[in-house]
């Protein structure tokens, strides 16, 4: 399929699009004070490594989900010698605002979005809009079931709604009912805690099972596109399915969500209940989304082979790439609008092929707002070349 045949899914019909236009950093990772205002077109953030440029982006996808997207704690993003952390943004129109703070000493974060605290973080997620692409993502494919994990629960997070709360609760239940289990409870009083916990994992289960099933083909798609013509799949690998030997339950794929979730419910029971004589010697549960993963394949001679063990590093980063690429189309498809498009040196470690179709890909039908990070600025190459390029180094921006 040629590129420009490739239009995301339900892609709106965008005018003016909101975009980042102001943002304020206090003590944030290697920036003592920042501030700075961004074009509505974007801009490159060109510097070596260690100069501050990832951190800039770290900063800005904070405000989007109140999370490192590397993953590490709060306190890691203080800089160093200091206490607190501020980060301050606004949209280019002004008609929209969102802060966040983390006092190390204290342990406490705060949000605050148009002037006024949050009381709970996760009311002003998604506030933004952002598609972040880096070029760790590959650790999404290659890594630990963790990884896909963080990788469905953050952007679910963000396009379904109640799905963040549901998570919350699941986990709230599942520590409960390990220590339950630790502790030798069975019978009745461990029932009490796994009826909850059915109703929660299986909304989680369905949820994620019917993002990567709509999203397969255009998953596969756009793996073919970047990789040159390659085949390739992906589909929800749920730890019920091995634990519950009748198999899985068809689902009409127009089924409605309560006739989903309803299936998953009697399918999440069964496996609690063929799990029990497990769960009873490990002393933790065994099955449920929290040991779920998502099975990638590429076509390898006359089949298909699991992408994580027998995939090569480029076939992997190809396959991170294509996920990605799905989530922003969902995420535009939610927003009903193009969102802010992180790109963290993304470009790196591609093949000239690879690294061409991938920009042609960026290029058709992408209108977003472009903030993207390179080492050098000949790597900058992005809307014709043209975005405005910021120099960095150790934390502060050359004139």
């Amino acid at each position: 399929m040629a590129t420009s045949q490739a239009t995301s899914i339900d892609a709106p019909a965008t005018g003016a699009t909101p975009h980042l236009g102001r943002i304020s950093l206090s003590n944030f990772r290697n920036f003592e004070r920042l501030e700075r205002e961004f074009p509505a077109s974007g801009v490159a953030v060109v510097g070596p490594n260690g100069s501050g440029k990832t951190n800039l982006l770290e900063a800005i996808y904070y405000l989007e989900v109140f999370r490192s997207f590397r993953g590490v704690p709060d306190a890691e993003l203080v800089r160093f010698g200091e206490e607190v952390f501020r980060i301050e943004a606004e949209a280019g129109d002004k008609e929209w605002s969102v802060a966040a703070g983390y006092d190390r000493r204290r342990r406490l974060k705060k949000v605050e979005t148009d002037g006024r605290p949050v009381e709970r973080v996760s009311e002003a997620i998604g506030g933004l809009g952002v598609a972040v692409f880096r070029l760790e993502d590959a650790d999404i494919v290659r890594g630990g079931p963790r990884e896909r994990r963080r990788f469905l629960d953050v952007t679910l997070s963000l396009t379904e709604p109640g799905y963040l709360g549901t998570l919350q609760r699941f986990r709230g239940l599942l520590a409960q009912r390990n220590e339950a289990l630790r502790l030798g409870v069975g019978g009745p009083e461990l029932g009490a805690w796994s009826e909850g916990l059915i109703r929660d994992g299986a909304r989680i289960a369905a949820v994620r099972e019917r993002w990567i099933a709509e999203g397969a083909d255009r998953y596969a798609e756009y793996y073919g596109i970047v990789s040159g013509g390659d085949r390739a799949g992906m589909r929800y690998a749920a730890s019920i399915d091995a634990a519950d030997r009748r198999g899985r339950d068809l689902v009409p794929s127009d089924a409605a969500p309560e006739q989903r979730r309803a299936v998953w419910v009697e399918r999440y029971r069964r496996a609690l209940a063929a799990a029990t004589e497990r769960e009873r010697r490990r002393g933790v549960t065994v099955v449920g989304p929290h040991r779920d993963d998502v099975d990638f394949v590429v076509e390898a001679g006359e089949g298909f082979r699991d992408l994580r063990r027998y995939g090569s590093s480029g076939q992997q980063r190809t396959a991170a790439l294509a996920l990605r690429l799905l989530e922003a189309d969902r995420l535009r498809e939610h927003l009903g609008r193009e969102p802010v498009y992180l790109l963290d040196d993304v470009f790196a470690e591609l093949d000239e092929g690879r690294s061409g179709r991938l920009l042609e890909l960026f290029e058709s039908g992408r209108s977003g707002q472009v903030i993207l990070s390179a080492p050098k600025a000949g790597d900058v190459t992005l809307r014709g070349g043209d975005l405005e390029q910021w120099r960095i180094s150790n934390g502060r921006f050359l004139a």
